[in-house]
């Protein structure tokens, strides 16, 4: 798909509706009637309009997606949209930063690829099933852990022995080639994850393909 400009996305695009029902959208022009989110809940739950043709486009898919650039809030309330605008809207979104949360991911997927290891009570794959998992600055995973997140997206469905998400979105806050050309990201795993793709600056869109 040839990449997009911000124009392109905000041309005749429909916006998606704050708070409510996370499919619905709101037909150009009009104004939606659902009650506003709480300020709590309110960055969570807006969606950039700049981005809502592209997640029609591609509304009923469930390829990976890879969202670069931007901030770490702008990455996540766009996998948000992306998930909400999809077959798996009502299920969970479960987010995970690589830094922090390497271990709890490594845990979990040595459990998905080998059901003799222990899994541990705060399993992100058994919290996302049937939904979404965003994992944001993906080049931030230790290389072995990368190899383990590729192995389970390689696998057939099945390979895996227990619950995991439908869907997997990533994030990374520096261009995807560079990482891979100097050896924090796995050729491999990127090729796999580089299935839809949104290139953010902060408060826009670059592009996307």
């Amino acid at each position: 798909m040839p990449a997009m400009t911000a124009n392109d996305f905000q041309r005749g695009a429909a916006g998606v509706a704050p708070g409510g029902d996370p499919r619905t959208s709101v037909e150009p022009g009009r104004r939606p009637s659902l009650a506003p989110c709480s300020p709590r809940a309110r960055r969570r739950c807006v969606a950039a309009p700049a981005h809502a043709r592209l997640i029609r486009l591609h509304r009923h898919s469930l390829f990976h997606l890879l969202l670069v650039g931007g901030t770490r809030g702008e990455r996540e309330r766009l996998a948000l949209a992306f998930h909400r605008g999809s077959p798996l809207g009502l299920g969970p979104f479960v987010r995970l930063d690589a830094g922090p949360d390497e271990d709890r991911l490594r845990c979990a997927l040595e459990h998905a690829l080998s059901a003799v290891t222990c899994e541990r009570p705060d399993n992100p794959l058994r919290e996302s099933e049937g939904g979404t998992l965003f994992l944001d600055r993906v080049a931030h995973l230790s290389l072995a852990t990368q190899r383990l997140l590729l192995r389970l997206l390689a696998s057939p469905p099945a390979a895996a022995s227990g619950p995991c998400f439908s869907r997997l979105a990533v994030g990374s806050d520096a261009p995807p080639e560079e990482a891979a050309a100097a050896g924090r990201l796995h050729p491999a795993l990127f090729d796999i994850l580089d299935k839809i793709r949104v290139e953010l600056r902060t408060g826009t869109a670059a592009g996307a393909r």
